[in-house]
């Protein structure tokens, strides 16, 4: 038999999902890469589980590949908030933490239950996410310390249970550091808060809390049922967040262009009658003065004759980018 339960987020994810693809048509990038790939882990999750009514080993395989898909889902979603680098040697380290996450799944589906193995697991993690973590010395102190706190706790949770004989809740402690790790990164890489950002990052924190949350229901209080709906509900909130994140980052994107030169980066007319407005009355409150200083390039006509336009936007661009590193903070360089 087939269970429908998860037939709505399964058809909102694939919008999700649609929307997410949409957007990537037309703004191309390795981190909205990145997020659609784990909406569609996401997805991929929700749809597996439509077979989990099927009795015998389909239901065990099942659970394994809805399990690993969240994983691979939070992965993406690090990856995505700026929490990882492109190197071969990283590659291979986050492959290792996917295989034991996989191995830690499907040791209950094998009939696998020494502890041993298990412990085995744990150590094969916790080096991988140590690994990770002191992969970038130039990484601040204060961040390493605070992941290593994780990590740390990560370690210890799933030794007690795995001594405990409870190795089942092992994925959800693993699910709640991923998660939580990705919020941190997103949180992180927006330091000016937005709207957007910090919805996203809520809706994160909130993902990761569902997994413990979740454990403590079901260990302390097995007869409290709640609907899966409102486990949900931050996949959702994330999601609004990182839309919101995209919008203002296009709305702070064309704002900017309207102001700046395309080829250059300065300021363009507009934005540089605006600031010498607001200078020549600052001036006038303070009695003091403004100065205006108009640069011209001789024989720049002979470099784009003789060299060609392209070379000749190159030279604009150079002597753009050391004027701006020879005038202080309070200045303003144009092209007008």
């Amino acid at each position: 038999m087939f269970d429908f339960a998860p037939l709505p987020d399964l058809l909102a994810l694939t919008i999700l999902v649609f929307v997410f693809w949409s957007i990537l048509r037309r703004r191309a990038g390795g981190k909205l890469q990145a997020w659609l790939l784990g909406w569609v882990f996401v997805l991929l999750h929700f749809a597996v589980l439509l077979f989990g009514g099927r009795p015998g080993g389909l239901r065990t395989f099942v659970s394994a590949v809805s399990s690993m898909a969240m994983e691979l889902a939070g992965a993406a979603f690090i990856y995505a908030a700026g929490g990882a680098q492109r190197s071969v040697r990283l590659r291979w380290i986050a492959a290792t933490g996917l295989f034991a996450t996989l191995l830690y799944i499907l040791f209950p589906y094998l009939n696998i239950t020494s502890a041993s193995y298990y412990y085995a697991v744990v150590v094969m993690l916790f080096a991988t996410m140590v690994a990770v973590l002191f992969h970038d010395p130039d990484r601040p102190t204060n961040e390493r310390n605070l992941y290593a706190f994780w990590v740390f706790l990560l370690a210890v949770a799933l030794g007690v249970l795995v001594y405990r004989g409870q190795q089942s809740y092992g994925l959800d402690c693993i699910l709640f550091v991923v998660y939580l790790m990705a919020g941190i990164q997103y949180w992180r890489k927006f330091p000016q808060r937005t709207t957007g950002s910090t919805t996203a990052v809520v809706g994160l924190v909130a993902w990761a809390l569902v997994f413990p949350i979740a454990v403590i229901v079901a260990v302390f209080q097995p007869h409290l049922h709640i609907q899966d709906s409102i486990w949900n509900i931050p996949k959702y909130i994330v999601a609004i967040g990182i839309l919101l994140t995209l919008l203002e980052e296009q709305i702070d994107h064309t704002h900017h262009l309207a102001l700046h030169d395309p080829l250059t980066g300065l300021p363009n007319r507009r934005l540089l009658e605006d600031r010498l407005t607001k200078a020549i009355e600052r001036a006038e409150r303070n009695e003091a003065r403004v100065a205006v200083l108009l640069i011209d390039m001789n024989n720049f006509k002979y470099i784009n004759d003789t060299y060609g336009h392209a070379v000749g936007d190159e030279v604009l661009r150079i002597v753009a980018t050391r004027l701006q590193m020879r005038i202080r903070k309070a200045d303003t360089i144009a092209r007008a």
